[in-house]
């Protein structure tokens, strides 16, 4: 028997997660085998090593797909299916049509049709809208089985046994298997996210929403009530981290922006003149316990930070009514778009931090997750096509600035903020204009949308 080629990608949509090869057929790498994995993971470019990629676990292979990541150790191969922190994809599980090897009659492909419709409605959540899934069922499953049994009544007239029919039916079964993947990414994005937090020595926690693929890191460093630094562009969801990260921790939040202006009595509070002391957040969960977010951090006056340094390294602090004793529970998250070094060409409004101030974190440089910007883009409603388009125009201008150097910032903000202003009308160059190029030199602009179809 002649050996069976490799399969060749010759395309990959990262967005709808389908792969194209060589011939024309197509598959969803949520669907794909372990071979076709191989091969999509092989034209993206992605490392293997340790050992040859087939030993690799089938999840390891898909995960470093979805998650775009370039070199993948064996060693680290076991995180992919027992994550310490777990933040799972929500899916649909979707039944797989079967078509036996010999059919006599219709009554199994209706019988086949009436149970995969049951299936997919129990998989759909109670708060799903029922009638889309309804409609989405029709559109998509029942003209593929109609198909089917319209074969096999054909067959049976023909006084022909199904049998002889059965490899032109797989094939057909099979491509209806490819659409039910597609109707699974439907219900998938129709479906709420949510992820369950497990910590331990803490209850399970559920959040809503996709959260961001460093959530889990700052989740374990904040475990351990480490004061955390987050660095990172503007618009890459270090306030929502914050956020959400107290919430999966059952801890009371607090948040204040910092700037030029901030003083020592935003920290600590102050007397009025009738001797009633003016408590602050910071006071209150330095006390009574929790996570406070010192926001643009490196945008605040250098003096009154120093003020931080006996709080996140004592037991106590000096506040104007009296020592009060720190909270076991009260962590401190600072987050800059700078490592506090002073001004860079991006960011000149920024201030220096004192080395004794830095000392009191752990830094952790954050990261665009582009399945949070397309969370972001998804939400503003706009259309599927327009918002695949515009994402594209986004990150192959943030691909071009990086190459270029250039001191321009291309933010999952500014992709939200394009995605507002199509759908109100705007063209694509009316918008990349507004939200990503601002002004820039013609000569910086021609290296930002080098290659870039508007």
């Amino acid at each position: 028997m002649p050996a069976v080629s490799a399969p060749t990608v010759v395309k990959y949509d990262s967005l709808t997660k389908v792969a194209t090869f060589r011939g024309g057929s197509t598959v969803n790498v949520v669907n794909a085998t372990k071979v076709e994995l191989m091969a999509v993971a092989k034209y993206l470019g992605i490392r293997f090593v340790g050992k040859p990629t087939m030993h690799f676990p089938v999840e390891a292979i898909r995960n470093a797909i979805y998650d775009g990541t370039r070199v993948v150790r064996y060693a680290d191969s076991a995180k992919f299916a027992t994550p310490k922190v777990s933040v799972p994809r929500p899916t649909v599980t979707m039944p797989q049509p079967k078509v036996a090897p010999v059919v006599t009659d219709s009554v199994a492909v209706n019988d086949a049709v009436t149970n995969l419709v049951r299936q997919i409605m129990s998989a759909a959540p109670s708060s799903m809208d029922v009638s889309s899934v309804t409609n989405l069922v029709n559109d998509i499953v029942a003209p593929k089985f109609a198909t089917l049994q319209d074969t096999i009544r054909s067959t049976a007239i023909a006084g022909q046994t199904v049998a002889t029919t059965v490899s032109s039916l797989d094939k057909r079964v099979d491509n209806a298997a490819r659409e039910l993947c597609v109707l699974s990414e439907k219900l998938d994005k129709m479906t709420p996210k949510v992820i369950e937090v497990h910590i331990p020595n803490r209850p399970v926690k559920k959040i809503d929403g996709i959260q961001h693929e460093q959530f889990p890191s700052v989740l374990r460093i904040l475990s351990k009530n480490r004061n955390l630094f987050l660095v990172g562009p503007a618009g890459t969801g270090k306030t929502t981290i914050a956020e959400n990260a107290a919430m999966a921790l059952g801890a009371e939040f607090s948040a204040q922006s910092f700037n030029a202006q901030s003083s020592k009595a935003d920290l600590v509070g102050f007397v009025t003149a009738n001797g009633v002391y003016v408590p602050t957040e910071f006071r209150r969960r330095f006390e009574n316990g929790g996570i406070y977010l010192m926001d643009e951090i490196d945008n605040a006056n250098p003096n009154i930070l120093g003020t931080l340094n006996a709080a996140l390294a004592n037991g106590y602090m000096a506040f104007p009514d009296g020592m009060v004793k720190r909270h076991p529970e009260f962590v401190a998250i600072a987050a800059g778009n700078t490592y506090g070094n002073g001004a860079t060409a991006q960011y000149v409004g920024r201030n220096p931090i004192d080395a004794a101030t830095k000392d009191r974190f752990v830094f952790m440089d954050i990261l665009i997750d582009e399945n949070v910007e397309n969370a972001m883009v998804g939400a503003t409603g706009l259309d599927a096509a327009k918002a695949a388009e515009w994402l594209n125009v986004v990150r192959q201008c943030r691909k071009n600035v990086a190459v270029s150097g250039l001191q321009i910032i291309v933010s999952p903000r500014a992709a939200e903020n394009g995605a507002h202003l199509i759908d109100a009308g705007f063209s694509v160059r009316e918008v990349v204009d507004m939200t990503i190029l601002k002004g820039a030199k013609p000569d910086q602009a021609a290296k930002v949308l080098d290659g870039v179809t508007l």
